[in-house]
């Protein structure tokens, strides 16, 4: 059989701000891997049904209808229901060596489609039926539970698994009854660092900034109101989008700080680093309610270490480990913005924070993508011995 390409990956995103993906195709196209990604672009996206991209080719399937709605999640269920039979047509027609699935929903996409007699790799981002899942209806999330069975089946079936954190890891073990997975971190790849995306034109000499969604479970208005407790001349950063954003902005008048925080859109994969960059410290402040986020790194403390920033984290055992692992930064109670500011002004003392600096070059040094690539390319070498 012919094969269109030699790896087919999977998700259940658009792919365009999921850094994750960019740097897993880039790397196996970049050992000589043919990679197409398939994915879903729900909500009203209209992004190019194919793209061409670092080498790598992506097939985005883009329902048609609904997209003058808001993305809802009604909404994007029926888009999701509609897009599926063209999603599995896909799924089959890039006629893969190799399938690579991302996350719970990828892996069951890809059993939908049939292809199973071929190696599927799965790859794990997070603990899926874990996670919180806000702004569901309890009747669906009742209903999702229901096949949390489904993951262990399929997990077992696939010829290798791959995690994103220790604590990860260790729960995909206690959950799937699987062996231990690869561990692959979510590190930034610095050989391909693009130019600075946006300027920080805030009114302050010392800058704190937050990259990623403005959701309540990021504790960005905390942020805003630690602002209040701070001197004048600090000022935040947000980088990223999301439900919160408006009432970022209420609350930052309402304090009389408007001139001090700013909200940046997202930017390219490439250059989150060198855009966070420009500010002093980095905020890795995530919720600890649900067993997944607490075994989770998330990517803001990968792209904090990329730029070069001390941080400020509220304590998760995972963030808290590497923190503490390489003296890089200080926790807080994130649900009380007084702490938020102490834990900032210990960050900016002069002494202590020519130390953190100083560490965050060691870690930066360490906790890389071209280290983290190295296990990745070693699962297809043995699995696609002839691109070696």
């Amino acid at each position: 059989m012919v094969h269109d390409f030699d790896i087919c990956m999977v998700l259940h995103d658009d792919a365009l701000h999921d850094s994750r993906i960019w740097r897993e195709a880039r790397s196996l196209n970049a050992r000589g891997w043919r990679v197409v990604v398939v994915c879903i672009a729900l909500g009203n996206t209209h992004l190019p049904d194919v793209q061409e991209v670092d080498g790598f080719t992506i097939w985005r399937v883009s329902p048609r209808i609904f997209r003058s709605r808001p993305p809802r999640s009604a909404t994007k269920l029926a888009q999701l229901v509609l897009a599926l039979p063209l999603v599995l047509s896909r799924i089959r027609r890039a006629r893969a060596r190799v399938y690579h699935a991302h996350d719970f929903t990828g892996l069951v996409m890809t059993a939908l489609a049939g292809i199973w007699r071929r190696p599927v790799v799965y790859d794990s981002h997070e603990l899926f039926f874990d996670r919180p899942f806000r702004g569901m209806p309890r009747w669906m999330v009742g209903l999702l539970h229901l096949i949390r069975p489904l993951e262990g089946w399929l997990a077992r079936r696939a010829v290798h698994v791959i995690a994103t954190s220790e604590g990860h890891a260790e729960g995909l073990v206690q959950n799937l009854g699987i062996p231990y997975p690869t561990l692959v971190r979510n590190a930034v790849d610095l050989r391909v660092q693009a130019e600075v995306a946006a300027d920080y034109s805030v009114k302050a000499s010392r800058i704190i900034a937050h990259t990623g969604n403005l959701f309540p479970t990021r504790y960005v208005l905390q942020q805003v109101e630690a602002l209040a407790h701070l001197p004048e001349e600090i000022g935040l950063v947000f980088m990223g989008q999301g439900p919160l954003r408006d009432a970022i902005i209420e609350r930052a008048a309402q304090l009389g700080l408007s001139s001090r925080v700013q909200i940046i859109p997202p930017v390219p994969v490439n250059s989150i680093a060198p855009t966070l960059a420009q500010a002093d410290v980095a905020m890795v402040l995530i919720d600890t309610e649900a067993p997944n986020d607490n075994l989770a790194v998330p990517n803001k403390f990968y792209e904090a270490v990329a730029a070069g920033l001390p941080m400020v984290i509220n304590p998760t055992p995972e963030v808290k480990r590497l923190v503490e692992r390489y003296d890089i930064g200080v926790a807080c109670n994130a649900a009380d913005p007084a702490s938020i500011a102490d834990a900032i002004q210990t960050v900016l003392r002069p002494d202590y924070y020519e130390r953190l600096r100083a560490n965050v070059q060691r870690a930066r040094a360490e906790i890389t993508w071209a280290n983290e690539e190295k296990k990745l390319c070693a699962i297809y070498e043995a699995l696609l011995p002839a691109k070696q």
